[in-house]
């Protein structure tokens, strides 16, 4: 990482981190073999490594120098915030589809935060350049109308944890409640975050003067 930029290593490690679930695929479709388990093994624990080295200086890219300690504990703990999803979904994959099919989508889904990379490319390189974040100067009304989108979706969450909270202690009343919540929640947070994401790659290409 010394030696590239951080969106080089980011684009890169990414990559050998998506591809190294191939192994778990070959494994899934292939005899079973210790010697071919435990290279699988090291090849995804080595990449795996990689990645979580550049996305962790990408985090703290992102810290403000002040606020470096509250700032990396809330990102790293909102980038675990998806295993809430894909644990269940994953299960549902496997009992589905089978194993290999399951590896071979772990593949295809890494695609979207690839692209969301390179749409943040001028971004990250402006960030670790200057140390500062590049102004919006377009759609602000639209910004905001995202960041609720996404201030609803944490409350839900926030409902939600305390709903499954009571269900734990025997409330059994609120499971549905509870699973439609998740739901809802789930579509709010993706649903601002991809609009807030189209904001970003047209704002980085239009000027200020077509702000609306």
């Amino acid at each position: 990482m010394q030696r590239m930029t951080l969106f080089r290593a980011l684009l890169l490690f990414s990559i050998l981190q998506a591809v190294s679930n191939a192994g778990y695929w070959l494994l899934a479709i292939t005899t079973k073999h210790l010697v071919s388990m435990a290279g699988v093994i090291f090849l995804e624990n080595l990449c795996g490594g990689m990645g979580t080295a550049a996305f962790v200086a990408l985090l703290m890219t992102l810290c403000n120098t002040s606020f470096s300690a509250t700032q990396f504990a809330l990102l790293s703990a909102l980038s675990a915030v998806g295993r809430v999803y894909v644990g269940p979904i994953a299960g549902w994959f496997v009992q589905t589809h089978g194993w290999a099919w399951f590896y071979l989508f772990t593949i295809a889904i890494s695609v979207p935060g690839l692209v969301l990379l390179l749409v943040c490319k001028q971004t990250l390189e402006y960030t670790q350049r200057t140390g500062t974040f590049m102004v919006r100067m377009t759609y602000p009304r639209y910004y905001r109308f995202a960041l609720r989108l996404l201030a609803a979706g944490c409350a839900l969450l926030f409902i939600w944890l305390t709903l499954t909270i009571a269900h734990a202690l025997g409330a059994n009343a609120v499971e549905i409640i509870n699973d439609k919540l998740l739901i809802l929640e789930g579509i709010f947070v993706i649903s601002g975050a991809l609009f807030g994401s189209v904001l970003d790659y047209l704002s980085l290409r239009n000027p200020p003067s077509s702000e609306a």
